[in-house]
């Protein structure tokens, strides 16, 4: 309402304002047509002509106007147009102006969005234009597919995103490929080089030859230049196998010919590699030794025996198994011999290599098992306590250690060689017996070998106790400990007093530093015996019961017997056990009849005299 009184308002200051200028210049007319003469009907007349040409001159403004406003509805209509086409072709919602807008202002929005798609369109095919040209140069070094986009349409922007992605990684996987290639290519003239072989294919030459830049780094080529690169490094490990057993082999031969070490190191300076002249170098000089060898047979048969024997016990073979190959016995060296040994050594080294593992377990269990004796062994030894420095600690930590590994290892070993067994469908030998019974086989000797051992023992016990009835023991203590001299003390006055009655002879002071008694002598009657009783004090220890003294049992009494001599260098006599005192009289221990009444009388009582003594006879005493 407002914006109508405006115009009317307007409207009204305008039409005044043209009457004042009509009228005025109508009486500026009428002025001048008077001062001319001008007649009043050509006056009107031409007052007439005044009024149309303004009203011509008027509609002519009007249709001016319109003209302008229909030009101004048609660019709306264009720019909306374009607008719309330019939103729908950018994926764009369609563009909705302001109602409220003029023409003019309408006009204008849509040709300021109109200008602003358009650029952004440009901006995007310039993007495009951009990734795509990046795309095609990437994918022709690696010849791939480019990256579609419909043409015919501007990219979205999505489109542009996935396109920048794609370019993106094409880039990281060329960069990827140029990296390998460039490492693979090094390490292919470095294999080249030390095989010193030259490209035999056309795509080695091109790998070897041609610039990094020129080379096509597409799938196919990649997937060649590793199957060429692991060809070369397997023919490079083959050729390495094939050098090392011409080496082996030729060690052998060496061996077996005995060729001086000065020869041997002649040859192979210089011959460290793995090239092709080094390969046949190494033919050549087998195929030397090996002339020689069929000049030196027999050395090599021998020398064949020796490793096949070692081979054998590798792989526990049992006599049987030995026997089966007869040639092993034969005398009649000839080259079909040597072929024969030839043959079963290689049989012996695929065998072993063919289940090393089982082998290598089973020497494992075999060195738990020995390892095992052995401590045992220690063990029973009594000298073993004579060590020092820890050394019993760390045998006892070792034997606890065998035992616990020995029985884990034994259950390992049966389950691999029963998965074996399963699986081959045939028993796995040890010895020329399943595993399993190799095992109760070894336990079962270890016992019987205990047993016999504990046999031995016992019979060495009772041999000795036999000659200790007999001859007398040997003492324990070291002479150097028994030696009778100076004494380290002053004696007191009661040893003063002993010494008067308990006088030790010279004699027997020597033979007290022996470690070996002297031959017994004759037996005198019994008649001759004298119980004597020792009063000398016991240093330290527990006084211990005096030669003489009887131990009932049963109705025999046990006793020491002494013997007198008029020789004086015969000083004394010597048992273990004294006599055996009767109620007719008294008798020597040797007169026992058996081991089973010595034995009876040494455990009848814990505090029994039981030790070898010896009485000195003074002169002139009895």
């Amino acid at each position: 309402m407002l914006v109508y009184d405006r115009l009317f308002y307007v409207c009204s200051q305008l039409r005044d304002e043209l009457a004042k200028c009509l009228e005025s210049s109508m009486q500026k007319f009428h002025n001048i047509w008077l001062d001319i003469g001008i007649c009043e009907s050509q006056q009107k007349q031409r007052s007439e002509t005044v009024v149309e040409h303004l009203r011509n001159l008027l509609e002519e403004m009007v249709q001016e106007e319109e003209m302008l406003r229909s030009q101004i509805r048609t660019r709306i209509e264009k720019y909306s147009k374009e607008v719309r086409e330019l939103c729908e072709d950018m994926s764009y919602p369609d563009y909705q102006f302001k109602k409220s807008y003029s023409m003019l202002q309408t006009e204008k929005d849509l040709k300021m969005r109109m200008e602003t798609l358009s650029n952004e369109k440009a901006e995007r095919f310039r993007k495009f234009n951009h990734f795509k040209d990046q795309d095609q140069h990437l994918c022709d070094i690696m010849c791939l597919t480019p990256y579609y986009i419909p043409s015919g349409s501007t990219p979205t922007l999505e489109q542009l995103q996935a396109l920048e992605n794609h370019v993106a990684s094409l880039k990281i996987e060329k960069d990827k490929r140029f990296h390998e290639f460039v490492n693979s290519k090094k390490e292919i003239i470095k294999l080249f080089s030390e095989m010193e072989k030259s490209p035999e294919t056309e795509f080695a030459r091109d790998v070897v030859c041609e610039s990094d830049s020129t080379f096509q780094l597409s799938t196919e080529n990649m997937k060649a230049l590793k199957v060429l690169k692991v060809e070369l490094e397997e023919e490079k490990e083959e050729m390495k196998i094939k050098v090392d057993q011409l080496w082996n082999k030729l060690h052998v031969l060496w061996d077996r010919l005995d060729i001086g070490e000065s020869e041997r190191a002649n040859f192979s300076k210089g011959k460290t590699s793995v090239k092709e002249p080094v390969v046949k170098a190494l033919k050549e000089e087998i195929s030397r030794c090996e002339k020689l060898k069929f000049q030196n047979i027999q050395r090599f048969v021998e020398g064949l025996r020796k490793e096949l024997t070692e081979w054998w016990d590798k792989c526990y073979y049992s006599q049987q198994q030995k026997r089966a190959f007869t040639a092993f016995k034969s005398e009649n060296f000839t080259e079909e011999l040597l072929q024969l040994h030839d043959e079963e050594v290689l049989r012996m080294k695929t065998y072993y290599e063919k289940h090393h593992e089982l082998f290598e377990d089973i020497s494992k269990w075999a060195d738990l098992f020995k390892k095992m004796l052995e401590h045992e062994r220690k063990a029973n030894d009594p000298n073993r306590f004579n060590n020092r420095g820890g050394k019993l600690l760390l045998e006892e930590k070792e034997r606890k250690k065998v035992l616990k590994e020995l029985p884990k290892v034994e259950e390992d070993v049966k389950a691999l060689i029963a998965d074996w067994e399963k699986q081959h469908e045939k028993p796995f030998l040890v010895d020329g017996r399943r595993f399993v019974d190799y095992i109760e086989k070894q336990w079962a000797t270890h016992q019987s070998s205990k047993i016999i051992e504990k046999e031995e023992r016992n019979k060495a016990r009772a041999k000795l106790m036999e000659e200790e009835m007999i001859y007398g023991s040997k003492p324990t203590t070291p002479a150097k400990r028994r030696f009778i001299g100076t004494p380290s003390k002053t004696p007191t006055n009661k040893q003063r007093r002993m010494n008067d009655t308990n006088k030790t002879p010279a004699s027997c002071g020597r033979l007290q530093q022996n470690s070996v008694f002297a031959s017994p002598r004759p037996r005198v009657p019994a008649s001759a015996s004298k119980i004597l009783a020792s009063s000398r004090r016991r240093s330290g220890r527990i006084a211990r019961k005096v030669l003489g003294e009887k131990v009932n049992f049963g109705n025999s009494h046990m006793t020491t017997h002494y013997t007198t001599s008029t020789n004086q260098n015969d000083t004394f006599s010597q048992t273990t056990l004294g006599s055996c005192v009767q109620s007719g009289g008294v008798c020597n221990a040797s007169t026992m009849e058996s081991y089973h009444e010595f034995e009876k009388a040494v455990h009848h009582n814990s505090k029994a005299n039981c030790r070898s003594s010896i009485i000195p006879k003074s002169p002139g005493k009895l």
